[in-house]
């Protein structure tokens, strides 16, 4: 009986091992006429790895001069468009890729440097406020479920930008609850939101800012895996910052948006990934998104703080969606949409 249990768990192991999807992705960006004055562009364009098999099928530029950029810190690519004429009409750039995405769970990716994942990024502190943290809710390098769970508990989905959105109601946010660790209301989350618009700021939902994952716990999923990132990181255990897009299950259609997810790493044993966010919006599959990531997705950029070739900031905090400089100023003369077709 024993043995029997034991080829039945072997059998669903190996079966959770080889579950994969293979569907083709069109990454689209529509730039308004420019004036003729210099039109920048940067796109990211995705890799192949243990987990995903990806095969460039075309990079279309509207007659816009490109060329493919490796960013250095974590070796990801990017294209790359400098068009110093600029344009009089809409121009339209495209990638278009085939994915193969695997299910896994733990991986020992080829040429990759735990030591390079033990820092802090610009909006991804370390020490300090995580430090009392981890002391005070007794979390430990060697239990990082209980730094899973506690950012889950900690943490709560929604990005409501006005009073009465969808997401300042039932069932993301309560009139009811207090979120965060400074026990803030709803109120004050689109009030913090509010003002960093105005502003130009970052202490809101969606920078992946850990501090403000940490303060106010209402978020999307850059700031659970940005917080998560912080407290392991804090404890010495290397972590990376992975964005992409989730695929919906349907045979075709458009994509929303963009999403990411982290993985943690064990020596001798590899990279465990996590995916908090989904686990809050999913509660039945919280065991499945501690250690196991699901096939539906495709990864863009690993990372954060990108150095990009000819931009005009200093690091790019985030990098899936374009970015666009005019005369190098930062634009919004540009639409966008993504969509895909299983194979």
């Amino acid at each position: 009986m024993k043995n029997m249990m034991l080829l039945c768990a072997l059998v669903i192991f190996a079966y959770s091992q080889d579950v994969q999807r293979t569907f083709n992705f069109n990454y689209t960006v529509n730039i308004e006429s420019s004036n003729g004055k210099k039109i920048e562009l940067w796109i990211p364009i995705p890799q192949s790895n243990s987990v995903q098999t990806i095969k460039i099928i075309a990079i279309e530029s509207d007659g816009l001069n490109y060329t493919v950029e490796e960013e250095k810190d974590h070796g990801n690519q990017y294209l790359y468009i400098n068009h110093s004429d600029g344009s009089f009409d809409e121009r339209t750039v495209s990638i278009s890729f085939m994915t193969n995405r695997k299910e896994h769970q733990n991986m020992k990716y080829d040429a990759i440097s735990s030591e390079d994942y033990l820092d802090a990024y610009s909006m991804v502190s370390i020490g300090a406020t995580f430090s009392e943290i981890i002391k005070n809710n007794r979390l430990s390098k060697n239990n990082i479920r209980g730094i899973y769970d506690h950012v889950l508990s900690g943490m709560h989905y929604g990005k409501p930008k006005n009073v009465g959105d969808e997401y300042y109601n039932d069932p993301w946010l309560s009139s009811k609850e207090k979120y965060g660790n400074k026990g803030v209301s709803r109120d004050a989350v689109v009030a913090l939101y509010q003002q960093a618009i105005f502003e130009g700021g970052d202490y809101t939902f969606g920078n992946g800012n850990s501090l403000y994952a940490c303060d106010i716990g209402v978020g999307n999923c850059t700031d659970y895996h940005s917080y998560f990132m912080s407290l392991t990181r804090t404890l010495g255990i290397p972590t990376r910052f992975h964005m992409g897009f989730s695929i919906p299950l349907e045979n075709d259609g458009l994509v929303g948006g963009y999403h990411c997810w982290a993985d943690y790493y064990v020596e001798g044993e590899g990279w465990y990934p996590v995916d908090i966010s989904e686990a809050d919006k999913h509660p039945l599959k919280t065991d499945y998104f501690f250690g196991t990531v699901c096939e539906n997705r495709v990864e863009m950029m690993v990372g954060r703080d990108f150095v990009l070739e000819g931009y005009g900031e200093e690091t790019v905090n985030l990098f899936i969606y374009p970015l666009l400089e005019i005369d190098d100023e930062p634009s919004t003369s540009f639409t966008k949409h993504f969509s895909y077709k299983n194979i």
